[in-house]
């Protein structure tokens, strides 16, 4: 009896010890050796679960040795171990590399990017903080096959993005922002990048009819960061940098510019204007060593912390951005906080909020071409004999007999300030009544009020031409409030584990306000900054104001379907209903869908699929809209002037705006063809896609035919053509990794090939800058339109060859030397119909190309981009080169003696210097002006080390970098990245250059 009893205890506590519950630990890292976040710890076959903390630890309690712990992450391949008597496990997870279980951000909702049957590119926040820029989008330049970006040198400026090229004509190409679900209109200059988590493009219409009137250019969808599920982890990402600013041109000196305004008098008969150009060598005026500062400081430094429970999660961060600007004054300044928090009140019930304060400040003075422009004779002050005592401050400076305002007195005098405050806000709730079914309503509202003041002080530098009588102040108040409300219900099934479905409907109503109230007072008592109020003027009193307010009610909805994750279609529906048309042109839909099929699941694959991992096919089609144009355009409207009658000034009233009752939506129609695969292991990775876009109902604002009786500058809107768009992308990426090198490249190219298909009603071209640009049937629009040059008349002998079959000149007035034209349509005259297609804007290809190269500790990042095949027109060739006409004092480029033709065989592309110019060689726009603007440009170039092992902190990263440190380029002008509205791109002038940046930065968590 006694021995049974001993035996059964001893099976008794085998038992309780076999079974007993064992606490596990370890720590999760990927294959870098990095430590993972927040990666699922679930025993299988149980609710209990676990989550690793910042530095990838965990700990779980499982049941016993036989327990089983799934190790799962997003993008990584799930690893399931077996306990045992291990009390330890440390995990290496390795990205899967078909990205299966990576989530993409689509309008309204979410897909899995293995799922996705559009066009749709994503960026992570990584990527995006790896440039330091005070807008996002910019950092995207060279990232994204199939979008092109032109920087914006001028602090806080915003970039132009071109999606596929363009779809308009319109005012505006610029893509729809939407940012955490919430479209935010055109740009997202307020968001801080460090704040970004992610950015998708929806690039075809398939991926952006969801977003119906608004999506035609396309669409830029912005996730920022949110709380997570963990204890708090705070970051620290800060950078300061130097920008450096080199004068573009290498100007004539004093004794330079005498001698070329010497010998184009000479050379036009007239005296020489220096007697003696020598006289003034040591004499030269530095006026852009006296304006310009060659290095100003750029700050850019976020504070946050994320983390909470299962049920609360929340986000706070705090960013700072300053770009000074590169003269004494001016500069651009943003300060924002995000505060977000998430609360899942239980299964059924959830909520949450996102606030968004911001301040940003703007201003800078718009002459820095007048630096280089204004006579290096001109001392900058005057002489102590010309002043009397009585001069303010801002009157003590010298005339340039350039008639360019002196500019360092205008600095002196510029006195603008652009401040916004902002708060956007929004807060959604989201109900699960049953399984697989979501309900989630979201109200957002932005809020902006500005407040810009000028003051213009008096003064006296010229009494007859550089003056200014009475000062004054100018106060504008612009206010803004958008709303939106968004609801939508989502059903999510999954049939005999093949089949996956879901289907989503909802509705959206927006509403945007805007009030402006300004004005302005003169001749306050003095110029001292206590004055610069409305209340201290005392003559001339002005105000003004307006206000106007447009709407959109929307229903859309989204199904998608995929079999057994090789079949998979998408297809989405919207109506959209705006303010800005008559009941017969409100409503308007927008249709779209998609398939794909993934090839590489098929069984006849099995065979070769251990080389071609991946491989899918998509086809979509949609339509999109364009609603951009202001509101009313179905009324006319009345504009205000004068017309001097006799001795008085009589106040007028006339047509400016004539009503168009028939206006309608502009739609673009986009078909797209998509090719994805994965090569080896996946480390060869690319896409291939051909688009084809056509827009119809054109959108543009013309003038009103003078034969109706309207006033010359009347205009209407009205639908005017149609246009075609086609081009191709690529993108190949290849990465690897070899013991503690690692190893990544993405090379993407784009092109956009655009014709104008049809002008609708008389067919009338279409021109831009002053008939510098011209759009027509059958042609790319916008396209240069000029005279073609053919060389410099090198002797006498070939000016008096250059004439029509009746042996008269073509061109009477030139001389040798001058620019020779061409009679284009061999009229035997030269004249206005003698101008065609001399060059076009748009490039033939851009292209990207991105180096990730990593050893232990280091690591390195490059990004090149290059615009190939494009045009510019070097606008300063006008003054730079030319002594005739109004610029004909301006400073020249020095070497404009040798450059210019002064003999037979010296030149054969600039003329002879002349002050007078019969032969229009500098007022005719030609080829003269047209110049190869590709170029290849080293945007961005860094060098990282991070420390993994400091106590109390879990990663602290030091880096150095370099921005724009060098361009390849045959334009001659400031810039080569150039935009401008469509009818007026590439028009290169004193644009603001992008400038070379130094910094250094830290990115810590802890």
């Amino acid at each position: 009896m006694k021995r049974n009893i001993i035996f059964s205890l001893v099976v008794f506590f085998f038992c309780l010890t076999a079974n007993a519950q064992i606490k596990v630990r370890g720590t999760i890292v990927d294959d870098k050796n990095e430590p993972l976040i927040g990666v699922n710890i679930q025993e299988e076959g149980t609710t209990n679960g676990s989550i690793s903390d910042v530095n990838g630890q965990y700990s779980i309690t499982v049941a016993g040795i036989d327990s089983k712990l799934s190790f799962s992450f997003i993008s990584y391949k799930t690893i399931v171990e077996k306990v045992g008597n291990r009390t330890v496990i440390n995990v290496t997870l390795v990205e899967d590399s078909e990205l299966l279980q990576e989530v993409v951000v689509v309008g309204y909702g979410v897909q899995k990017k293995s799922d996705l049957t559009s066009s749709i590119s994503s960026v992570k926040g990584k990527e995006v903080r790896s440039m330091n820029v005070s807008n996002a989008t910019e950092s995207l330049q060279g990232k994204v096959a199939g979008v092109t970006i032109v920087g914006a040198g001028n602090p806080g400026g915003q970039p132009k993005v071109l999606i596929r090229g363009f779809s308009t004509i319109n005012l505006s190409t610029d893509p729809l922002y939407v940012v955490d679900g919430v479209p935010m209109g055109e740009g997202i200059n307020f968001l801080n990048p460090n704040e970004i988590e992610s950015i998708e493009v929806l690039k075809d219409a398939s991926a952006s009819a969801i977003y119906g009137s608004r999506a035609s250019n396309g669409v830029i969808m912005v996730t920022t960061r949110k709380g997570v599920e963990d204890k708090p982890s705070f970051y620290l990402d800060m950078h300061y940098g130097v920008q450096e600013m080199k004068n573009p041109y290498n100007m004539a000196d004093a004794v330079e510019y005498a001698e070329i305004l010497n010998t184009a008098a000479r050379q036009a008969g007239y005296p020489e204007e220096f007697e003696n150009p020598a006289s003034f060598a040591g004499k030269t005026t530095n006026w852009w060593d006296a304006g310009i500062r060659q290095f100003t400081p750029q700050l850019n430094a976020s504070l946050g912390v994320q983390g909470g429970t299962e049920k609360n999660k929340y986000s706070v961060s705090l960013n700072y951005f300053q770009q000074d600007s590169f003269y004494q004054k001016g500069g651009y300044k943003r300060f924002t906080a995000r505060f977000t928090n998430d609360y899942k009140f239980n299964k059924y019930f959830s909520a949450g909020f996102s606030l968004n304060p911001r301040y940003e400040s703007w201003g800078n003075p718009t002459n820095w071409s007048d630096f280089d422009r204004v006579d290096p004779i001109t001392p900058i002050f005057k002489p102590e004999d010309e002043l009397n005592g009585t001069e303010n401050e801002y009157s003590v400076y010298s005339r340039s007999p350039s008639q360019i305002w002196n500019p360092v007195g205008y600095v002196h005098r510029w006195n603008q300030s652009n401040n916004s405050y902002a708060l956007s806000s929004s807060a959604y709730l989201e109900i699960k009544p049953i399984r697989d079914l979501i309900f989630r309503s979201q109200f957002s509202i932005d809020l902006d009020t500005r407040i810009s003041n000028t003051f213009a002080p008096d003064f006296v530098i010229d009494a007859a031409h550089e003056f200014q009588t009475n000062n004054k102040f100018t106060r504008n108040k612009p206010t803004y409030r958008n709303w939106s409300l968004q609801n939508t219900l989502t059903y999510l099934k999954t049939f005999a584990n093949k089949h996956n479905f879901s289907f989503m409907v909802g509705n959206t109503l927006e509403e945007w306000n805007s009030t402006t109230l300004w004005g302005s007072y003169e001749k306050m008592p003095n110029n001292s900054d206590n004055l610069h109020e409305l209340d201290a003027g005392t003559v001339n009193p002005q105000t003004g104001g307006n206000s106007s307010t447009t709407s959109i009610l929307s229903y859309l909805g989204r199904l998608t379907y995929n079999y057994n994750d090789k079949y998979y279609l998408t297809a989405t529906y919207r109506v959209d209903g705006s303010s800005k048309f008559l009941s017969k042109n409100k409503w308007a839909s927008f249709p779209s869908a998609s398939i794909a099929w993934r090839m590489s699941n098929e069984p006849f694959m099995e065979s070769i699929k251990s080389v071609l991992n991946s491989l899918k096919l998509r086809i979509g089609w949609g339509r999109v809209g364009n609603q951009n144009l202001p509101s009313g355009v179905y009324m006319s409207q009345l504009g205000q002037g004068y017309y001097v009658l006799g001795d008085n000034v009589v106040n007028t009233v006339y047509p400016s705006l004539v009503k168009n009752e028939d206006v309608k939506w502009e739609t673009v129609e986009d078909y797209n063809f998509g090719i994805d695969y994965g090569l080896f292991d996946n480390r060869l990775t690319g896409s291939f896609e051909y688009y084809i876009k056509n827009t119809k109902d054109m959108l543009f604002q013309k003038a009103y035919p003078s034969y109706s009786g309207y006033p010359g500058d009347a205009k209407i809107w009205t639908n005017v053509g149609s246009m075609r768009t086609k081009g191709f992308e690529m993108a190949i990426s290849y990465n690897d990794r070899w013991g503690d090198f690692t190893f990544g490249t993405t090379l993407n190219l784009t092109t956009f090939n655009v014709n104008m298909t049809e002008l609708t009603g008389d067919k009338d071209p279409l021109y831009g800058n002053g008939e510098k640009t011209k759009t027509i049937e059958g042609e790319e629009p916008a396209f240069f339109y000029g005279y073609v040059t053919d060389g410099i008349f090198q002797n006498q002998t070939e000016v008096n060859r250059h004439t029509n079959n009746k042996g008269q000149f073509l061109q009477p007035n030139a001389q040798v030397g001058d620019i020779r034209f061409k009679d284009i349509n061999g009229d035997g005259q030269l004249n206005a119909d003698d101008r065609t297609k001399i060059g076009s804007p748009w490039a033939d290809m851009t292209m990207g190309l991105n180096l990730n190269l990593g050893y232990k500790n280091f690591d390195l990042v490059a990004n090149f981009y290059a615009s190939i095949g494009n045009d510019l027109v070097n606008q300063n060739i006008q003054e730079l080169y030319n002594a005739a006409g109004s610029g004909g004092k301006v400073n020249k480029v020095s070497g404009l003696l040798d450059m210019a033709w002064h003999g037979e065989g010296t030149s054969n592309y600039v003329p002879r210097l002349s002050t007078q110019d019969h032969n229009e060689n500098f007022t005719k726009f030609s080829s003269f002006y047209i110049e190869d603007g590709s170029y290849l440009r080293l945007k961005n170039l860094q060098l990282g080390y991070t420390f993994k092992k400091i106590p109390g902190v879990n990663k602290l990263r030091l880096y150095i970098a370099g921005q724009n440190l060098f361009t390849l380029t045959g334009y001659n002008g400031v810039e080569p990245e150039v935009s401008g509205s469509v009818l007026s791109f590439g028009f290169g002038g004193w644009t603001y250059p992008v400038q070379r940046i130094y910094s250094v930065g830290v990115n810590v968590t802890f």
